[in-house]
């Protein structure tokens, strides 16, 4: 006879604990219901992304001269952790290096930003571009042409005033 009521009991216990779980399921959907949406319609809508956010690093035009500010010293190869950076120069009549080519693999590439911290001339940035979807490996890597697409332009310095003692 205990056991009888002991079987009767669980599964009292066990039904009064099933209508909880649904009742309180219920309430938190009828509580969201009523909430400010969230949900971007992707592909119209972009994220604002916040200052400091390390997207695909990138070689902007300067306006001044109409072309980066890579010197080809290859301090960024060398940073970078993945090596997926590839700086190839030569020293010109003018003994200064000439950029033959800049290749990025942002395949392997961590987005770690140190490669923009070594440059000297802070020829390369990161951008804010985050789609980085592609069909084919040879998609994802960048030579000097594309990166400079991506960069789009720097604002021109404003002439710093001197300061008077």
């Amino acid at each position: 006879m205990s056991n009888n009521i002991k079987t009767i009991t669980s599964y009292i216990s066990e039904a009064v604990y099933t209508v909880t779980s649904i009742v309180k399921g219920h309430v938190i959907t009828l509580r969201n219901l009523f909430r400010k949406k969230v949900t971007l319609q992707y592909p119209e809508v972009r994220w604002d992304l916040p200052d400091g956010y390390r997207g695909l690093p990138c070689l902007p035009v300067d306006l001044e001269t109409g072309q980066d500010r890579c010197i080809g010293c290859g301090a960024c190869a060398r940073a970078c952790p993945t090596q997926v950076i590839t700086v190839s120069a030569h020293m010109g009549e003018d003994k200064k290096r000439v950029v033959d080519s800049f290749v990025l693999n942002a395949g392997g590439c961590m987005f770690c930003g140190l490669c923009a911290e070594a440059c000297p001339v802070k020829a390369l940035q990161l951008s804010k571009e985050y789609e980085l979807a592609t069909f084919t490996r040879e998609g994802a890597i960048y030579d000097r042409a594309r990166l400079n697409e991506v960069g789009q332009t720097i604002e021109p310095k404003p002439a710093q005033e001197k300061e008077v003692a």
